[in-house]
């Protein structure tokens, strides 16, 4: 028997910091709660066709959230690592 766990994205806000070539979140809203990031544990990119989808898994004082940042629709979605 398998059992598959889906984590349900859901779009969020994020406040992130910009440094010349790169970028970090260092807040976001989930569940309409306001989260900041104590640090971020993994970063990654997806190439999907001609766009990029950014990765951060991120630590907060709430458990350990993967958020991802869809570069063509300039959207943020977040969701509950192991939720």
């Amino acid at each position: 028997m398998v059992i598959f766990m889906k984590a349900y994205k859901k779009l969020t806000k994020a406040l992130v910091y910009f440094h010349g070539d790169y970028f970090v979140p260092v807040r976001f809203s989930y569940d309409g709660i306001k989260i900041i990031v104590n640090s971020v544990t993994s970063f990654w990119v997806e190439a999907v066709g001609t766009q990029k989808i950014y990765h951060f898994s991120v630590m907060t004082t709430l458990g350990a959230y993967n958020l991802e940042f869809d570069e063509d629709a300039k959207k943020w979605y977040s969701y509950l690592l192991g939720g």
